[in-house]
């Protein structure tokens, strides 16, 4: 087994473009954007393809699946994100947002006409939980949620209270560089179809920082796993599979992927 640690990622099928344009196209319509983003690495999994789009309103940060993340790191990254007069919260299945909402509407002070709603475009890259947030938000499931990238296809509008949000299909950027491509790889954030998933196992290993050698600690999982072909020898392309899942589902612990303090060049 060999090791690629250089994975890069370039994928930008036609409907992304189009909703890129529709995204494009609302801006002048909404007082401010809820850009959702993986607790566990909210640098890799935010949306730089959005940046000039959003530049132009207030951007609040939705830490989503923070409840998969170390505590610690994301308390980190909210100071983070305050620091540089951005709103943020945590966010996930378990968090009851609503509240953190109300809170957000009030800082950002914005001024409607009587029975005017404010109006917010929920958006991130593919399965990165947009849909969820807003199903957690309303506090009923009106969106469809699956945990695989590239559910969401179009503009949906929904209302709950004062706020009318409109969710939008996950984009990617063009061209990613190699380590932010690593992580939402981990983070199942795009497409698994072209992914090689034992070389992003052994990736994963060995970020996670396990004291033996990556091919060794997946071998191990794979016996320990009864991972076999038909043939009797080991099958580490399933090994892979079930590895990365466990991760992606928190059963290897709390983790995140990434801090402020070792991302200096994280600037929004």
């Amino acid at each position: 087994m060999v090791r690629n640690e250089s994975l890069k990622i370039n994928w930008f099928p036609g409907h992304m473009a189009k909703s890129l344009k529709k995204i494009q196209q609302i801006e002048k319509f909404v007082d401010f954007w809820f850009e959702v983003v993986d607790a566990r690495a909210p640098f890799s999994s935010r949306g730089q393809i959005f940046d000039n789009i959003i530049k132009a309103k207030p951007r609040v940060v939705v830490l989503q699946k923070s409840d998969l993340a170390s505590d610690s790191v994301t308390n980190s990254w909210i100071a983070y994100f305050k620091s540089k007069d951005i709103l943020s919260f945590k966010s996930s299945r378990t968090h009851k947002v609503y509240q953190n909402v109300l809170k957000i509407l009030n800082n950002l002070k914005i001024k409607k006409k009587f029975n005017q709603k404010i109006r917010a475009a929920v958006i991130g890259v593919p399965n990165v939980g947009k849909s969820c947030f807003i199903n957690n938000l309303i506090g009923r499931k009106k969106l469809k949620v699956e945990n695989r990238a590239g559910v969401t296809r179009d503009l949906n509008w929904i209302s709950c209270g004062i706020l009318e949000m409109c969710d939008t299909p996950g984009i990617l950027a063009p061209k990613i560089d190699s380590e932010s491509a690593k992580k939402i790889s981990y983070l199942g954030l795009i497409k698994s179809e072209i992914l090689d998933f034992e070389e992003l196992a052994l990736n994963l290993i060995k970020d996670l920082g396990y004291k033996d050698p990556p091919e060794v600690v997946l071998s191990n999982f794979a016996s320990s796993n009864g991972c076999k072909s038909l043939g009797g020898n080991l099958d580490f392309e399933k090994a892979s599979r079930i590895f990365i899942k466990r991760f992606q589902s928190g059963k290897l612990g709390k983790i995140s992927l990434e801090t402020p303090q070792n991302l200096s060049n994280f600037l929004l």
